[in-house]
């Protein structure tokens, strides 16, 4: 194998028939090294000047595009590229339906793409032309009714007495710069950290479970408080429902007794 190493014998062969103290090789001379890419660029400059200076005399003096002999052949290039397309489009012997429809569909993609661009960029223009022509014909259509409406208001300004006061000023979508009194603060605002409570919360109706629980008690429907300050409990009733409360859990205790004979 070449990238082997040969044997000791074979490579002490070599050296005895090529002979010691021998001069430099000359594909390994300085002449015949290589350069790197960057210093070669460097020293090939004058060159890659004079060859880009040719290329801008063959195109055209006003920059539009490309010259007339670029233009055509990117355009044979293209007719090459069409006709070879073509003639790739045909079902190949042992190929399936299934493969000839993805590489028609790979084929034709990007002529159905520029396809669509076009004709969307063709209804882009039609829709501003029409947009453009409605404009003008609302524009002078407006400069007479303002005309019109001008003329009938010095009209009626000169039939109208001098002693009445005529308004100059007219409501328009300016709006007043004058400072005001108090400012108006949205109720959605969110409320600070630190803000200070004046009076505690007003609750002017009942949960919205308060009405249900009390029917599951036994309550009647018109027989429950209707507000909140008809559920409030005053400190005697208060008084009167703990003393109830201590009755009761002391019968239970005095039954439980009696029951259980202790």
């Amino acid at each position: 194998m070449p990238h082997k190493r040969a044997k000791r014998s074979v490579r002490e062969k070599k050296r005895a028939e090529s002979g010691n103290d021998l001069g430099p090789v000359s594909r390994r001379s300085i002449e015949n090294e290589e350069i790197p890419k960057s210093a070669a660029r460097v020293l090939n400059a004058a060159k890659v000047q004079q060859e880009f200076a040719k290329k801008r005399k063959g195109q055209p003096d006003d920059g539009a595009g490309p010259s007339r002999k670029k233009r055509k052949q990117e355009s044979a290039i293209a007719e090459g590229s069409g006709a070879a397309a073509k003639s790739q489009l045909r079902i190949m012997p042992g190929e399936s339906m299934a493969h000839f429809n993805r590489r028609v569909e790979d084929a034709m993609r990007h002529s159905v793409r520029e396809a669509m661009q076009i004709s969307s960029a063709k209804m882009r223009k039609a829709r501003k032309e029409e947009l453009e022509e409605k404009s003008t014909k609302t524009t002078p259509d407006r400069r007479s009714r303002s005309k019109s409406r001008g003329r009938s208001d010095n009209d009626s300004g000169s039939d109208s007495d001098d002693g009445r006061a005529k308004p100059t000023s007219r409501r328009t979508g300016v709006k007043d710069d004058k400072p005001k009194d108090f400012e108006k603060v949205s109720t959605s605002a969110p409320k600070r950290l630190n803000d200070i409570v004046q009076a505690p919360p007003d609750l002017k109706k009942l949960p919205r479970k308060a009405k249900k629980l009390a029917e599951q008690g036994g309550v009647k429907k018109g027989e429950g408080p209707k507000t909140l300050r008809e559920g409030v409990l005053s400190m005697a009733q208060k008084a009167h429902m703990e003393e109830e409360r201590e009755r009761a859990i002391r019968l239970y205790r005095e039954m439980k007794r009696g029951k259980t004979g202790l």
